[in-house]
Parts: C-alpha cells; sequence; structure tokens
C-alpha cells in the first residue's frame, strides 16, 4: 500500500470514527423532539406552578373587578379623580345617601338637601330601594317624591315618577322607611334622605 492510499484510508477511518462520533452524538438528539428545551423536572414543575398562580390571580382580579367595580378605580390619575361623598354620605351605585338625624316637614327637608348640591332621594331601581329601605330601619324618611296638586308624581329632581312600585296613602309626599313606601302630610316632620351623584 503506497502512502496516498494509506492518508486516504486513515481520512476515511477518521471520517468514519468522526461521522459515528457525530451520529452517536445526532442520535442522543433524536431521542428528544426537534425545537424542544431539554429542562430539569424541578424547573419544568417551578414554572408550571407560577404560571397557574398567575392565572388564578389575574382571574381573581377580573372577577373582583366585574363584581365590584367601585373598589377597583384608577388611583393613578389625578386627571380621574376618584368618585367619592363627603363624610356622614353613604355612596352606593354611583350615588351618594345622606340620611338625616333630625326631622323636618318635606319642603325644608328637600331645600335642606339642596344647600348640599342634592335632592331628596331618587329611587332609580329595586336595588336603590333596597339599600335605602335598610337603612331607613323603622323610621319614616321623605324621599322626594310628590304630587303637586293632584297631579301626576314627580321626582324632586323633575322626572316624572313612572309608578315602577307601589305607594299606599291618599297624602301628596312620600315617606319609605324599612317596610314599605307610603305618602303623608307633606308639613308632618319626618327625617329624610338626600341623594346626589358622586362628584
Amino acid at each position: 500500500m503506497n502512502s496516498e492510499e494509506g492518508s486516504v484510508t486513515e481520512n476515511s477511518s477518521s471520517h468514519l470514527e468522526r461521522g459515528e462520533r457525530d451520529h452517536g452524538t445526532h442520535m442522543y438528539f433524536e431521542k428528544h423532539h426537534e425545537g424542544s428545551i431539554q429542562v430539569p423536572i424541578p424547573c419544568a414543575v417551578l414554572v408550571v406552578v407560577i404560571i397557574t398562580s398567575l392565572s388564578i390571580a389575574l382571574v381573581a382580579l377580573l372577577v373582583g373587578q366585574y363584581n365590584c367595580p367601585g373598589l377597583y378605580t384608577n388611583l393613578a390619575s389625578s386627571d380621574h379623580p376618584v368618585a367619592s361623598c363627603e363624610d356622614e354620605w353613604l355612596a352606593y351605585r354611583r350615588k351618594c345617601y345622606f340620611f338625616s338625624t333630625t326631622t323636618n316637614s318635606w319642603a325644608s327637608a328637600q331645600n335642606s338637601c339642596s344647600q348640599e348640591g342634592a335632592t331628596l332621594a331618587v329611587i332609580d331601581s329595586r336595588k336603590d330601594m333596597i339599600f335605602l329601605k335598610r337603612h331607613a330601619g323603622e323610621q319614616e324618611h321623605w324621599i322626594g317624591l310628590k304630587n303637586e296638586a293632584n297631579q301626576t308624581w314627580k321626582w324632586a329632581n323633575g322626572q316624572d315618577f313612572n309608578h315602577w312600585f307601589n305607594i299606599t296613602g291618599s297624602e301628596r309626599c312620600a315617606s319609605l322607611n324599612n317596610t314599605d313606601i307610603t305618602t303623608v302630610d307633606c308639613e308632618a316632620s319626618l327625617h329624610w334622605v338626600c341623594s346626589k351623584p358622586f362628584r
């Protein structure tokens, strides 16, 4: 065998050995899927736990924001101040309510509310009604519903009453307690409820 043949044979065998070695290494990677990342099991479990925790936290925040939108206001922007009510006023469904501790006639109660930028309470929904009855308790409270000279019932803000709830009695001014809404002589001295939108 001459030296050229020896070098070819030597080169072939070295290529063969390198190819086998390469093939052996290639075989090691073939056991795994192409494009997959090889991560030790504890790290993979940790990543799954973190992603699951973040997903649960995100869902909880979204559900909380849906169910309690008043708790999730944007505090970062000074251009959009947080809606609030003054001291002694209660916030409920985008309104502020004030329950008086003194008594007065319907007209004087309405005047007192006007001085605060409000009217006697306007009740827009069943939820508002339940809220007001719960806070009124057994005491009668003036609300902003009045029948002017036996005409139509109107709210103190000027809107017509659409009779979505029953009023008992034959007087011209309406009051509410924890059980119902009744009419009372407008000069009677009762507690009252004011309402106004969030500021």
